[in-house]
């Protein structure tokens, strides 16, 4: 596996798995092979999960297996998105680590609504980023009509 080169046309998953040592690659390599004899074998019921679970424990394949999703996670939820989302994204989750579950109330034509804090300021962060985003296409094409 790690001797194939790498493409951005592959899937985030399989980005993932070449970033593993070839040891652990050949760990899950078996370890999804031995699901595939499990899955379509005669076990039925609770007996195929505890096979299952057997054979992940036996493989040792929990650990390589959590990291391979967490660096597709990062792949799909970070690495492939704009600054603008990553900037909508962090003032979200900051805001909410800072301020927890506080809201902030909104009274418009009579009627009332509570929203959470980390709502209205992760949605003004994208609504900064698109912004800044904006003005700098439009600089742009100033700079080229002129």
């Amino acid at each position: 596996m790690p001797d194939m080169p790498e493409t951005e046309t592959e899937p985030a998953i399989v980005r993932s798995l070449r970033r593993l040592p070839p040891a652990e690659q050949h760990r899950l390599l078996e370890w999804s092979r031995g699901w595939g004899t499990i899955r379509y074998g005669e076990l039925r019921g609770g007996r195929k999960i505890a096979a299952m679970l057997a054979l992940t424990r036996e493989h040792r394949a929990a650990w390589p297996l959590v990291k391979v999703m967490s660096l597709t996670l990062k792949v799909i939820i970070w690495d492939a998105r704009s600054w603008t989302f990553r900037l909508g994204l962090g003032s979200l989750v900051a805001t909410f680590m800072l301020l927890g579950n506080a809201a902030a109330s909104i009274v418009a034509l009579g009627g009332g609504i509570g929203l959470p804090l980390w709502l209205l300021i992760g949605a003004g962060g994208i609504l900064i980023g698109l912004l800044a985003d904006r003005i700098q296409t439009q600089r742009r094409k100033r700079q080229h009509t002129a």
